[in-house]
């Protein structure tokens, strides 16, 4: 599965499902303790983001470079556990997609709050070269991810 690709490419994109990226925060983090996010205060935190040169990465940086916000302090992995737990021990703040939290956020061990008024969304899907036919295990595969895409829903 591919996030949706920017700019033209000799490939379709088969939509799966979209997603929204918040902040996720220790339960004892002065945010979570309040339920809200204070607008001065996203610069002066400390991220523990995934990955730098990932397209999400790029995400964010762009929807808060709209807003005129620099988030100064990052550190960023590209293990997904790490994060959370780096979150948890309240090392910084993390922005991800809840379903990549959803156990954690249900046993409140890691809280969620929204971005901003803005939403920020990406869409996922499969890519595959335009104009070629998809084999039929490849049909299948498609298939078997808009099942669980639309079960997880």
């Amino acid at each position: 599965m591919n996030l949706e690709p920017r700019r033209e490419e000799p490939l379709e994109f088969r939509p799966l499902f979209t997603d929204e990226l918040v902040f996720v925060t220790s339960p004892l983090h002065p945010w979570a303790r309040a339920g809200k996010v204070t607008r001065d205060e996203i610069p002066r935190q400390h991220y523990i983001l995934y990955g730098k040169g990932s397209y999400t990465f790029q995400m964010v940086e762009d929807y808060f470079r709209a807003d005129k916000v620099v988030l100064h302090s990052q550190l960023d992995l590209g293990n997904m556990e790490a994060i959370k737990e780096l979150v948890k021990l309240g090392l910084g703040v993390s922005i991800l997609a809840p379903w990549t939290a959803r156990k954690e956020l249900s046993e409140k061990s890691l809280v969620a709050l929204p971005l901003g008024k803005r939403k920020l969304k990406r869409r996922w899907g499969v890519l595959h070269w335009r104009g070629r036919r998809l084999s039929l295990a490849e049909e299948t595969f498609v298939g078997l991810c808009e099942s669980v895409c639309e079960r997880l829903a």
